[in-house]
């Protein structure tokens, strides 16, 4: 849904308070805070609109409110100002690189600082890996009449194998048209570019339960292909408001541990040059769901590439962050180019 332009600028204004002060904000507060030619009650007015389409939230001890997810996703999406960094920023940054070692794990572990430096939050660097992983072909073998052996070959030769259970009684026949389709429509695909919720004719419930697991098949192979990545700024993200009650430390240490993030880093959000914002709930369960990810690929074109990013609580200057993990990104690609690829 599309916002009027004063809600989009009353909500606008509620995160950027909140970003700063990481308090609540009140409609007082925010018409003498910002001069707006608007009464008090006509802000609080536009407020209960806004909480009421799920926009900003009402913590129970203040009269003021938050942010929720969905007007995080809104001002991502819609408000939020585009931000480039300054010549000035820009030199600083690329001067830290130059001055660094030219070996690829001295650029990842620089890259983290950097990042978790200017934006006191959590930056993680996954070494670049091929991560051209392509589906080949599959088989499926009827083992009795509701289940089956899913055979998956990749182009790395791979061979991947899961037991199925179907939903009604199902031939031999039937699974053997079902894998000549899908072979046909999906041969050579990379595993990101796999139509898996858009194939040329409708499921059916045997079908369904195919491509689903195809799909995390072969999602569970790309993650493994991720390494640990290389985490900076836990300190810087435990300083949060977010993260200083004692009932939230543990879980918080557990989500930036790498052998978590490894699994946890939404890879699949991620196109090519683009910057991916993953907002609280869009996150896998646990305390990710209370965090957001600004992420990113860096690489050569059709070769080695890795992931670079920013985890931090919700409450996350997105702008900045966006513009710096951006800069990062382009900064540790031509780094790579000029190094180990074709000049």
């Amino acid at each position: 849904m599309t916002l009027s332009e004063r809600r989009s600028r009353i909500l606008a204004l509620i995160i950027d308070d909140y970003v700063d002060s990481a308090l609540p904000v009140g409609s007082q507060a925010l018409v003498q805070r910002h001069a707006l030619r608007l009464s008090s009650a006509t802000v609080r007015n536009e407020m209960a609109v806004l909480e009421d389409e799920g926009f900003i939230t009402h913590p129970h001890t203040s009269a003021g409110r938050i942010p929720s997810h969905k007007g995080y996703r809104y001002y991502v999406g819609t408000l939020m100002p585009e931000r480039d960094l300054s010549t000035h920023e820009q030199f600083t940054i690329l001067h830290q690189f130059h001055q660094s070692a030219r070996q690829l794990e001295d650029w990842v572990q620089l890259a983290a600082s950097v990042l978790a430096t200017r934006l006191r939050n959590v930056a993680l660097v996954t070494q670049p890996k091929v991560l051209d992983l392509r589906f080949k072909q599959l088989q499926i073998v009827e083992l009795s009449e509701t289940m089956a052996l899913l055979v998956v070959v990749t182009s790395d030769a791979a061979v991947h194998q899961q037991t199925l259970e179907f939903p009604a009684p199902v031939n031999q026949e039937q699974l053997t048209r079902l894998a000549n389709r899908l072979n046909a429509e999906w041969g050579g695909k990379l595993a990101s570019e796999l139509p898996f919720e858009d194939t040329v004719e409708p499921l059916s419930g045997v079908e369904r339960v195919v491509v689903a697991a195809v799909a995390e098949l072969l999602l569970k192979v790309q993650r493994e292909a991720i390494e640990e990545p290389v985490v900076e700024g836990v300190r810087e993200l435990l300083r949060q408001p977010e993260f200083d009650g004692s009932d939230r430390i543990l879980d918080t240490l557990e989500a930036v541990d790498e052998r978590h993030l490894r699994t946890a880093i939404p890879t699949g959000a991620v196109g090519e040059a683009e910057v991916a914002v993953v907002i609280g709930d869009e996150n896998r369960e646990g305390p990710y769901q209370d965090m957001s990810f600004v992420i990113a690929r860096y690489g050569l074109p059709n070769g080695a590439s890795g992931v670079l990013g920013v985890l931090g609580p919700t409450r996350l200057a997105y702008g900045e962050a966006v513009a710096h993990v951006r800069y990062v990104s382009d900064v540790l690609t031509e780094l790579m180019r000029k190094f180990y690829g074709e000049e």
